[in-house]
């Protein structure tokens, strides 16, 4: 009987290590699909900074006898009233503004400050939807407009939705600046780092 018992206490022994090697083998199963997911999610994020780099900027407006006219208030460093700069329903992808180009300013003795924003409806962006900002001042010499477009890192904008830009000036009059904007798709990764809701300024 005891004979018996030390069989079956062997047995029972043996069939939990052949479970436990069960286990095991699935937990390596697992860990090897992980690391091929892995592999794959690197290989889609190398593919989408490869995009970055290289995608194909668009200019809007597209029509060249067409700009978009951006006033200050008449009070020094103080926003004007938010200007649609491209219509809903217009990029049908997420997209970042790459920058802007300056093509028609009011002086030459006033430092500009322009801000971007953004909605995914017809309306004025709302708190922390801006998408990016430029400080500039337009020379007499070597041009008098800023021509080159003016970099601005920006975060996304859903598809389809709409972008805006305001302006202040620090001459303290209602004073304008005509600009086109130049945007590129937007590709996510696959862990991307969360956007800073707000800047402490």
């Amino acid at each position: 009987a005891i004979v018996l018992s030390g069989i079956d206490g062997l047995e029972s022994g043996i069939d939990g290590l052949e479970s436990g090697i069960d286990g095991l083998e699935s937990g390596i199963d697992g860990l090897e699909s992980d690391i091929e997911q892995s592999k794959v999610d690197v290989q889609d994020d190398l593919g989408a900074i490869e995009h970055h780099w290289h995608s194909r900027w668009r200019v809007y407006p597209q029509d060249v006898t067409s700009s978009i006219t951006i006033a200050a208030t008449a009070v020094a460093n103080t926003f004007g009233d938010w200007t649609l700069i491209v219509p809903l329903n217009t990029v049908p992808f997420r997209f970042d503004i790459i920058g802007i180009v300056v093509e028609e300013a009011d002086t030459t003795l006033t430092t500009y400050f322009v801000q971007l924003g953004y909605n995914t409806i017809n309306a004025e962006p709302g708190t922390n939807m801006e998408i990016g900002e430029r400080r500039f001042r337009i020379a007499e010499t070597p041009i008098k407009n800023a021509s080159e477009i003016l970099q601005i890192r920006s975060q996304e904008s859903p598809a389809n939705s709409t972008v805006w830009g305001r302006l202040k000036a620090s001459g303290g009059a209602s004073e304008e600046v005509e600009l086109s904007v130049v945007l590129g798709r937007h590709v996510e990764v696959e862990r991307e780092v969360p956007l800073w809701p707000a800047f402490p300024w």
